[in-house]
């Protein structure tokens, strides 16, 4: 396990942990006892605090991370995320399970034992009673959950192999992520740029072109050999998001773009301060326009063509309104955000 600070902030760690080797803590968390992090597992307490009961199950490729001097993330005891899955700047009570590819938005408060179910996205701001299960995008009540098959949820999550169509329609996703094509790390050290910062767990080939202040984050997988990657300054692509390239393709992206964690994406083109939201996937020959948005958990149809100032979601994504003004700046400040999170990593 890598364990690593952030500017004077050290991670706490409880006893009886088990992790993969590259799985990561950084910086302002704090983790209870006998938790458990499986491959690419990121937790990145940076710009904020993460605190972690005891018990919890990180599967691979899961992530946790903060809203810049906002918010937490707060994982109460006894809860389960599942792999590729991710808990952003909120609240899980006790003994929550999250599915596959879930993923869980800045300012939410989710009850005890209550079940986010794969492939569904929580958005800001919401409260959700313990005991139910939701799913969707956006994520809605479905029905109740009991003990018992509260139970066989987590029991599934944390590697279970006894299959049961109830429980594996819940928790199991309908695309899930691959396993990893390349050694966490690999392909990294010939790149250089002015202020730029690529994770030690990144794993890189092709032509990747890092701008001055461009940053890849951990567990971000690229692979595209004979491809090629362009990342302009200031942009960044965040945990856990998988690149896949076929040799003579290539994406773009503008200045001061952000591409949110858990990200799966093809070839595209991506404007100027655009932003590629959580969890989303990217059909190949997408195209945004500057400061256009692709939502979180959205899924763009090969071809998309994203209009500048938009905001596209649903699956497959479809226009729903302007950016308003607000939204614009705020992203405007999660990109410098990353700006200065690339410099202090990279010193």
């Amino acid at each position: 396990m890598i364990v690593l600070p952030y500017l004077a902030h050290r991670p706490r760690l409880g006893d009886g942990i088990s992790a993969a080797a590259d799985a990561v803590v950084i910086g302002r968390a704090a983790v209870g006892l006998r938790c458990h992090f499986g491959q690419l597992a990121t937790v990145r307490a940076d710009g904020e605090d993460i605190r972690i009961g005891a018990d919890c199950w990180f599967a691979d490729f899961s992530t946790v991370h903060i809203a810049h001097s906002v918010f937490p993330a707060v994982v109460a005891d006894g809860c389960s995320v599942a792999r590729y899955a991710l808990v952003h700047a909120c609240n899980l009570a006790s003994g929550v399970v999250l599915g596959e590819n879930a993923v869980v938005m800045d300012n939410t408060q989710v009850g005890a034992g209550a079940v986010i179910a794969a492939d569904s996205i929580v958005p800001p701001g919401k409260t959700l009673a313990g005991g139910w299960l939701y799913a969707g995008k956006p994520a809605k009540a479905v029905r109740e959950v009991g003990a018992a098959e509260l139970a066989a949820l987590h029991a599934r999550v944390r590697g279970g192999t006894l299959a049961h169509p109830v429980i594996d329609a819940i928790v199991l996703s309908a695309t899930p992520v691959a396993a990893l094509r390349q050694l966490p790390g690999s392909g990294i050290a010939g790149i250089r740029a002015d202020g730029a910062y690529v994770a030690p767990t990144a794993s890189l080939t092709g032509v990747v072109q890092l701008a001055a202040q461009a940053s890849i984050w951990f567990g971000v997988e690229i692979i595209g050999s004979g491809a090629t990657l362009d990342i302009g300054a200031g942009s960044n692509v965040q945990d856990n998001t998988r690149i896949v390239l076929n040799p003579g393709e290539r994406v773009r992206l503008g200045r001061r773009v952000t591409v949110g964690h858990n990200v799966r994406m093809a070839a595209c083109d991506i404007g100027d301060e655009a932003l590629v939201g959580m969890g989303s996937q990217v059909g190949a020959g997408t195209v945004v326009g500057a400061g256009g948005v692709i939502a979180a958990g959205a899924v763009t149809a090969p071809g998309t063509v994203v209009a500048a100032g938009e905001i596209w979601a649903g699956v497959p994504a479809q226009r729903w309104k302007p950016l308003p003004p607000e939204n614009r700046a705020m992203f405007a400040r999660g990109a410098a955000a990353y700006i200065e999170y690339a410099g202090n990593y990279a010193r």
